[in-house]
C-alpha cells in the first residue's frame, strides 16, 4: 500500500485516514480460523470504527456487530448487519434506547446492574416481544494494561459483582420477556498476555455453574474481546494458543455457544493517518515537528499516553535524530511523542500507524477543526468519506 501511496500522495488531502482492506480481511479471518474449534461467533466492536465502508467489509466476512448505543444500532443496520446479528451491550441505557433497538429486531442485550435488567424486562413486555439477555459479571481481574482500559478490575464501573447477582436471583427468575441465556465478561482492552483471559474463563465457569444450579438454561457465553495489538515495534504479538485452549475446553465441557467481540484487533493495524509537517521548531536542542494531524484525529496519545509508530513516507538516507512530533492544537497534550527520524522540512509527509481503531470514532471538532476525509485502499485508493464542511460545524444550531 505504501508504495502506491507514494505515487498518489499529492492527490490525497492531509490529514486523512487511510484503511487497507486486505489487513482488515486478514485480521478477521485469522480470528475466525483460530476460534473455529471453540464454536465461536465473532461480533465486531463497532465503537472501534464506525466507517460504513469498514463495517461492510466486516459484515461480508460473516461477522456480527457489537454495539453500545442507539446510534451504533442505527449505523450497523445501515451497514447491512441483520438485527439478529447485533449484540447491544451497555453499562446503562434509557427506556427509549432499549425500545428503539427492540423495535428494530435486535435480540441480544446485556445488563450490568439489577435496575438495568428490570428495564430490559419492562421494555420487552411493553411491546410484547421476547429478547435474550446476558448478565455482565465484573470478574475482578486487573490485566496488564492502561487503568482506563481495565474494565474488569474490582474498581471498574463495569459489570455486576457475583454477590450482587446472587442476592437478586428472585427478581431475575420472575422475568417473562427478557430471558437470561448467557454470561457476559470483558476484562479490558489492549491485553498482550494470555494469562488474564485464561483466568477469566475460570471465573466465568464459576458463575455458569451457579446459574445452572439456580435453574437457568445458560446456552451462551460472551467472553468479550480485548485482544491486544503491538503498537510499538518492540512489543510482541499476543499468544492465542492458551486462550483458544481455555475457550475450547469451556465449550466442550458445557456445550455452550461462545460469542467474542473484538474491535481493535480487526482494524487497528489496518488504519493509518497521512499527515504533513507544517512547522519546525527547536526545544532544548531537540527538533520539534508540528504536523497537521493532532488529537482531534487521534486522541489516544493524549488520553492514554499511547504510542503510535511514525515513519517518513518518502524515505531519506542518512542519520536519524531524536525528535518530537506534535499536533497543531492549542493543547499541551497534543503531542504524539519522541521518535528517531531523519531531518525533516515543511511539506514532508508522515504516516502514523495503527490508527484504525478508536481514532475516527473518538475524533472531534475541538478548536473548530473539520473531520478529515477517509480513503480505502483495495488495490486502488478511493474516498469513502468526504472532508467535513465548515457548515457542518453549525448545521444543528438555531441562530
Amino acid at each position: 500500500m505504501q508504495r502506491l501511496l507514494r505515487k498518489k500522495a499529492n492527490s490525497i488531502f492531509t490529514p486523512s485516514y487511510i484503511y487497507d482492506k486486505s489487513l482488515i480481511v486478514n485480521n478477521l479471518s485469522f480470528l475466525q480460523r483460530k476460534f473455529a474449534p471453540c464454536n465461536a461467533d465473532i461480533f465486531f466492536a463497532v465503537k472501534a470504527n464506525t466507517s460504513l465502508s469498514v463495517l461492510k467489509i466486516i459484515k461480508e466476512l460473516g461477522a456480527g456487530a457489537e454495539v453500545v448505543s442507539q446510534g451504533e444500532v442505527f449505523i450497523s443496520l445501515k451497514a447491512g448487519f441483520k438485527p439478529e446479528k447485533i449484540l447491544y451491550n451497555n453499562i446503562a441505557r434509557k427506556e427509549e434506547e432499549v425500545l428503539y433497538a427492540i423495535k428494530r429486531g435486535v435480540l441480544y442485550f446485556n445488563f450490568e446492574s439489577v435496575d438495568q435488567a428490570i428495564l430490559l424486562e419492562r421494555c420487552a413486555k411493553k411491546i410484547r416481544r421476547k429478547i435474550k439477555v446476558f448478565v455482565r459479571i465484573n470478574l475482578g481481574i486487573f490485566p496488564d494494561t492502561h487503568p482506563h482500559l481495565s474494565t474488569g478490575s474490582p474498581r471498574s464501573k463495569f459489570g455486576i459483582t457475583f454477590d450482587e447477582l446472587k442476592n437478586n436471583m428472585s427478581i431475575i427468575k420472575k422475568f417473562k420477556f427478557a430471558k437470561l441465556i448467557g454470561i457476559h465478561s470483558h476484562i479490558g482492552s489492549q491485553i498482550l498476555k494470555p494469562a488474564p483471559f485464561v483466568k477469566g474463563v475460570k471465573k466465568v465457569e464459576e458463575v455458569l455453574v451457579f446459574l445452572k444450579r439456580e435453574g437457568f438454561d445458560i446456552t451462551h457465553l460472551n467472553l468479550g474481546g480485548g485482544f491486544g495489538v503491538p503498537y510499538h515495534p518492540d512489543e510482541k504479538q499476543l499468544d492465542f494458543k492458551p486462550i483458544v485452549n481455555a475457550y475450547k475446553n469451556l465449550y466442550k465441557k458445557y456445550g455452550v455457544k461462545i460469542f467474542l467481540e473484538p474491535g481493535r484487533f480487526i482494524v487497528a493495524n489496518a488504519g493509518f493517518i497521512l499527515t504533513r509537517v507544517i512547522s519546525v521548531k527547536q526545544r532544548n536542542g531537540i527538533p520539534l515537528y508540528i504536523v497537521d494531524a493532532g488529537m482531534t484525529e487521534n486522541p489516544r496519545p493524549a488520553l492514554y499516553e499511547a504510542y503510535h509508530h511514525i515513519n517518513l513516507l518518502f524515505g531519506k538516507k542518512g542519520r536519524k535524530f531524536k525528535v518530537r512530533v506534535a499536533g497543531p492544537l492549542c493543547e499541551n497534550s497534543d503531542e504524539f511523542g519522541v521518535y528517531h527520524l531523519p531531518e525533516l522540512k515543511i511539506g514532508d509527509l508522515l504516516l502514523i500507524h495503527n490508527c484504525g481503531a478508536y481514532t475516527r470514532t473518538m475524533a472531534s471538532n475541538y478548536n473548530g477543526r473539520l473531520l478529515p476525509p477517509e480513503y480505502l485502499f483495495d488495490g486502488k485508493f478511493r474516498i469513502i468519506r468526504e472532508k467535513q464542511r465548515f457548515e457542518n460545524l453549525i448545521e444543528n444550531e438555531k441562530y
